[in-house]
């Protein structure tokens, strides 16, 4: 009985061991893994999901590269720090706002910019709020975000409108270190991304909370 527990007890340790050493070698290469080569092509729409302002530099040179003549722009939630600030009187320009005057300022006019969406928390809502938009039409649509988030964007979209033709496309505008260990923030959103990456595949997704709360601070009642 000694020498069957001992053998027991290795084998979980062996098993133990290994599961490790893939977990590890899998986060090593978690850099490349999110990020897909996808290449631009023509498309009926492009889709900036909200985020940093690389995301409109590249949508707009695509859009005067002639690779689709609208141009979709998410508005995100807005971030409660923000609200508090807005109510000393200081306006901080909205991240839809800053997209808006990023494509206008290299030549996107404002005819072909479409905002859509309100107060999105997450790359799901954003895909829901435009299938509201698309509907279920087989439209080709051409979605620009960051490099690291290019795989999980992919998937959500392509779940969420499966009759249209995505592509996802990562703007040049970000760097992105594929040996994220050694740069920081690349760090940072390697750990972030393949968290919400497995949360999403595991069947999660983060939604909106009530924004009552988020309105009464801005009147003033919070």
């Amino acid at each position: 009985m000694g020498k069957l527990s001992s053998f027991i007890l290795q084998t979980l340790v062996f098993l133990a061991f290994l599961c490790i050493l893939l977990a590890g070698v899998g986060f090593l290469f978690a850099g490349e893994w999110l990020v897909l080569n996808e290449s631009p092509a023509k498309s009926d729409a492009i889709v900036l999901l909200s985020g940093g302002m690389a995301r409109p530099l590249y949508g707009a040179d695509l859009y005067l590269n002639h690779y689709a003549p609208l141009v979709y722009v998410s508005r995100p939630r807005v971030n409660e720090q923000v609200l508090h600030v807005e109510k000393l009187g200081i306006h901080i320009p909205r991240n839809e706002e800053c997209y808006k005057e990023i494509l206008l300022k290299k030549g996107v006019p404002e005819e072909a910019i479409t905002f859509y969406s309100q107060g999105h928390v997450s790359t799901v809502e954003e895909a829901e709020s435009l299938k509201k938009v698309v509907g279920d039409q087989p439209i080709k649509l051409l979605i620009v975000t960051s490099p690291y988030h290019t795989r999980r964007a992919k998937a959500i979209f392509t779940d969420v409108l499966p009759n249209a033709q995505i592509r996802v496309v990562a703007t040049p505008y970000e760097s992105f270190d594929p040996q994220w260990w050694t740069d920081k923030n690349s760090a940072i959103a390697v750990i972030l991304e393949t968290a919400q990456t497995l949360y999403y595949h595991l069947g999660g997704a983060f939604r909106s909370t009530d924004l009552s709360q988020l309105n009464a601070i801005a009147s003033g009642g919070g």
